[in-house]
């Protein structure tokens, strides 16, 4: 086959929506129309075969009329399966971050309260106040 026959196959094969089974049986039946043609005319440009198939959208939707309904049918059910298939993993995975950065408590994290007692009474006073250890009140009573 040469390159402009080539391309139009692949642009026929991109407008096929069936199955694989399907699909390769509508392949085969297009590879056999372009040889074929390319007996009688062995070098024939993209207009040449537009001329004699009509565009690839064309040529694709013909091809597709000889599939079953339930063909038709299997390879839509297969697409939406697909697509709710990844729907599903993509809110899984949306859950899953949500839970680990914002819900999952994170064992690593130790946070230290120091309090100071004056007086017999317990307070919380916070480190940037006692940035000197040795001039703390606790350690002057002795208590």
């Amino acid at each position: 086959m040469n390159e402009a026959a080539t391309l139009y196959q692949r642009e026929v094969r991109k407008h096929l929506r069936c199955g694989r089974s399907a699909r390769r049986r509508l392949e085969e039946r297009l590879s056999g129309l372009l040889n074929a043609f390319l007996e009688d005319d062995p070098a024939p440009d993209r207009a040449a075969l537009e001329a004699a198939f009509g565009a690839p959208e064309e040529l694709a939707a013909t091809l597709m009329e000889e599939l079953t309904p339930e063909e038709r049918g299997q390879w839509k059910r297969q697409r939406l399966a697909a697509r709710a298939v990844c729907v599903v993993l993509v809110l899984l995975l949306a859950v899953f971050s949500i839970y680990t950065f914002f819900y999952k408590e994170k064992p690593n994290e130790i946070t230290v309260y120091e309090f100071t007692y004056a007086n017999g009474d317990e307070f919380y006073v916070p480190d940037s106040v006692l940035a000197d250890d040795s001039a703390s009140p606790a350690d002057e009573s002795g208590e």
